[in-house]
């Protein structure tokens, strides 16, 4: 017999950000435990259940029984189970007892090793109340971390105490004891609205009988019922309402029975940035923002409640109530920190230590700076432009503000430089230089903030290398891994075409003063920034093998890179060009096959055939058409004129012996493979595409 198993642990309440992975943890082991003991078959289809108050599994077709099994169980070999009158000996006795056999009623066994005494034991099968005790400490072992706690005079440890637990295998109950408690088939209602148990006659009916006592057991349900109360609000004020999917998960995380009710707050506060406000009312409050019409934020809010109270309004007054401080606290902050200007800040930054090695942030601006006004130019930057935003990119991190809101660094940055009447370019930068925040993110728009975000990732990332924190393993601090990201993405997008060797030295050079950068740490980084080229070519949809092609051509910039690679997944994409493609990598293994790697030019007057006077002839032609279109970086059109390289290719390899006995006809021929070869090589080696 199989039935669906239904876990329950029932818990005060627990921290809303780390319920999903709880119960994923819960799943996870119970599942792999059954699944190894036989008890089902797969583990894929497990249901799982989370509230502020409960962690829930149910496993569908759990048998009650493990199979039995027959096992095969191999003794000691002849010679040494009986003596020379043929009577058992004690090895072959202990044996015999082991398997509770006697030793009249063992086999034998014929390997190519010898003979044996062999057994089969038949092992009846464990029940799942035998088994699942175990398989539930286990677990629970596993899910216990460094912010478990204990409670009362127990020594079991759970992320928060554990008050009730149910157990059903289909209608009966799995005698299971943890934390003190005996498993039963009652679980808890909502605390207002049904408190108290609730009895549970099969595991399939866990999600109604929770519903009838107001909890909405189904996080997915939850969120879909926050979500839809607040459009539905929104929508009745003519607004827009602000979901942030974090956000929104959060909530669920902290309701059971949701109930969504709309505020205000004074206007006067809308004087505060906006980004302070719906930081304010999302983090500290965990409620929503609102947008009118014009896409100005409402002085609106959409807060959460766990309970259908009778009177809404009493509520919403009380949410209110309690915003308000919160929003009065970021406009103290505004007004607080535009007493100074942010230029007027700056010296403190000297009092916040980046890096024991590396100095201060105040260090670390210089650096940028000096890095970003040498660079500037290649990003198509304004120098003074870019020099006066290095110098105030980081300056917020001193104010009230940012000390309050982290995630708002940059964003307060260019409201400040703005009140303080800074250029809108060096403003803009100041914020944008942090982009991209995370894989995925937007690049800046602009050259400046381009400019300071390039350079202050490459001060990030050479600086922590010569401090000896390089990333090793999973362990990356510094989010260097990400930051050599972001180098990759600003140089492909602003078509940089300085080599990114050369920046790396530089942002050597400036960090000098405190930590010598030796030539090889220049290598180790590059090929460290090199190692996410590869994945963001292949997020762009280049692929392997052209990725392999390109790295094989000639060096130069990121954004270099890029282009030939772009250029040459076209190229290989055309079917036109296959035959081009084999020839390159017939010639490549020709080459490969002589005795020599220098071939020399080309002797004219050496070439017998038509049709290797005719390839001769082509490639002359296109060599000068590549040169200005080489110097442009042009590749899609340089690849154009290689391509029509493929009709004189064709007939060359259909007409002409290359490796011909004549030794000075042949090194000629294979003079003029490398011609052939070298023109492709200067974009890519298009012999490895197709590999």
């Amino acid at each position: 017999m199989s039935s669906a198993l239904l876990i329950e642990i029932g818990c005060e309440e627990l921290p809303a950000r780390q319920i999903a992975r709880q119960v994923d943890l819960l799943a996870e082991g119970l599942g792999k435990r059954l699944s190894e003991s036989g008890l089902i078959e797969h583990a894929e289809n497990i249901e799982r259940f989370a509230t502020p108050r409960r962690l829930a599994v149910r496993i569908p077709a759990v048998s009650a029984r493990q199979p039995d099994r027959v096992l095969e169980r191999k003794g000691p070999s002849l010679d040494v189970a009986f003596d020379s009158d043929g009577k058992p000996t004690r090895a072959a006795e202990g044996f015999a007892r082991s398997v509770g056999k006697s030793v009249d009623e063992l086999e034998t066994l014929d390997s190519e090793q010898g003979r044996w005494l062999f057994a089969r034991v038949e092992q009846p099968g464990k029940t799942l109340g035998e088994l699942l005790p175990d398989m539930f400490d286990a677990t629970i072992g596993e899910m216990v971390g460094a912010r478990s706690m204990r409670w009362s005079d127990r020594d079991d440890r759970f992320l928060r105490p554990v008050r009730w637990l149910v157990a059903l295998h289909g209608s009966e109950v799995i005698g299971l004891n943890q934390f003190g408690l005996e498993a039963g088939r009652t679980t808890r209602g909502h605390r207002i609205h049904a408190a108290g148990e609730h009895s549970l006659d099969n595991a399939s009916e866990y999600e109604n009988v929770l519903q009838k006592a107001a909890v909405l057991v189904d996080s997915a349900q939850r969120r879909q019922r926050i979500s839809q109360q607040a459009a539905a609000l929104a929508e009745e004020a003519g607004l827009d309402v602000l979901i942030e999917d974090a956000l929104l998960d959060e909530v669920a995380g902290l309701t059971e029975w949701p109930v969504a009710v709309m505020g205000h707050f004074d206007p006067a506060f809308l004087g505060v940035p906006e980004e302070a406000l719906i930081s304010s009312m999302e983090q500290h409050q965990k409620c929503f923002a609102l947008r009118d019409g014009e896409g100005k934020l409402a002085p609106c809010f959409i807060a959460v409640a766990n309970i259908e109270s009778r009177d809404p309004s009493a509520m919403t007054t009380g949410f209110e109530r309690v915003i308000h401080p919160r929003l009065a606290d970021a406009r103290f902050f505004w007004d607080q920190d535009r007493r100074t200007t942010l230029a007027a800040k700056r010296a403190r930054l000297d009092n916040i230590l980046f890096q024991q090695k590396l100095g201060s942030i105040g260090d670390k601006v210089r650096r940028v700076s000096a890095l970003a006004i040498d660079i500037a130019e290649s990003l198509g930057a304004d120098a003074a432009t870019t020099a006066r935003a290095a110098e105030l990119c980081k300056c917020d991190l001193v104010t009230e503000m940012v000390g309050e809101f982290p995630e708002l660094q940059g964003v307060m940055g260019h409201h400040y430089a703005a009140a303080d009447g800074e250029p809108e370019e060096v403003a803009t930068a100041i914020e944008s230089h942090y982009l991209p925040r995370q894989a995925g993110d937007r690049l800046p728009e602009d050259a400046v903030g381009r400019t300071l975000a390039l350079a202050d990732r490459l001060d990030t990332i050479v600086g922590v290398f010569a401090a000896g924190q390089k990333p090793k393993g999973g362990k990356d601090p510094f989010a260097l891994r990400r930051a050599a990201l972001g180098v990759v993405r600003i140089l492909d997008a602003s078509g940089c075409r300085r080599p990114l060797r050369e920046l790396i030295e530089r942002a050597g050079q400036n960090l000098s003063e405190q930590l010598p950068v030796p030539k090889a740490l220049g290598e180790e980084v590059e090929a460290f920034i090199m190692e996410r080229l590869r994945p963001w070519a292949a997020e762009e949809n280049i692929e392997t093998n052209t990725i392999h092609a390109v790295a094989a051509g000639q060096t130069g910039s990121v954004a270099d890179f890029m282009a030939r690679a772009r250029a040459v997944q076209r190229f290989a994409e055309d079917p036109a060009v296959a035959s081009l493609i084999a020839a390159n990598k017939r010639a490549s293994n020709l080459l490969k096959q002589s005795e020599t790697n220098t071939f020399g030019d080309v002797d004219e007057k050496k070439l017998q055939e038509e049709e290797e006077r005719r390839l001769f002839d082509a490639l002359k032609k296109t060599e000068k058409t590549l040169v200005g279109l080489l110097e442009n970086g042009d590749y899609p059109a340089c690849l154009g004129e290689l391509a029509g390289l493929r009709e004189p290719v064709d007939r060359f390899f259909d007409k002409v012996m290359v490796m011909t006995d004549d030794e000075a006809i042949r090194r000629n021929r294979l003079a003029l493979l490398d011609a052939l070869r070298g023109q492709f090589s200067r974009i890519a080696d298009v012999a490895r595409l197709g590999r």
